[in-house]
């Protein structure tokens, strides 16, 4: 039987979830999400406590509802799931240099602002 799944924007405050709530929510089992980190190591890196108990970020929910969406709705395989979730770094990584080099250049220009600013 399927399970419920909520949307992540339902979540608490919480910093971190177990397997168990991160199962729950997203509607699959914890073996699966097992699987998922054996298959998407580079995508889904839950923190361990000294206990091995899996800890769930809220970022690494974030990439488990996208592959379940790749994988249930979309009907992508393993693989094509693993080049979109690259597409999807590479993209992340091209966004984070394009924000640093607009923050350099807004710092430039105000440096400019406040030179004109005292003539």
């Amino acid at each position: 039987m399927k399970k419920q799944q909520r949307n992540i924007s339902s979540l608490t405050a919480k910093q971190y979830y177990t397997i168990g709530e991160v199962a729950e929510m997203i509607g699959v089992s914890i073996e699966l999400l097992r699987k998922w980190e054996r298959d998407f190591p580079r995508a889904i890196k839950p923190m361990r406590t000294k206990g091995d108990t899996r800890l769930y970020s809220r970022r690494d929910i974030e990439k488990i509802e996208m592959i379940y969406r790749l994988r249930h709705n979309e009907g992508k395989t393993i693989a094509g799931v693993r080049s979109t979730l690259s597409q999807k770094q590479t993209e992340e990584e091209i966004k984070q240099e394009v924000i640093s080099r607009l923050s350099s250049l807004r710092q430039e220009l105000q440096g400019i602002v406040e030179q004109l600013n005292q003539l």
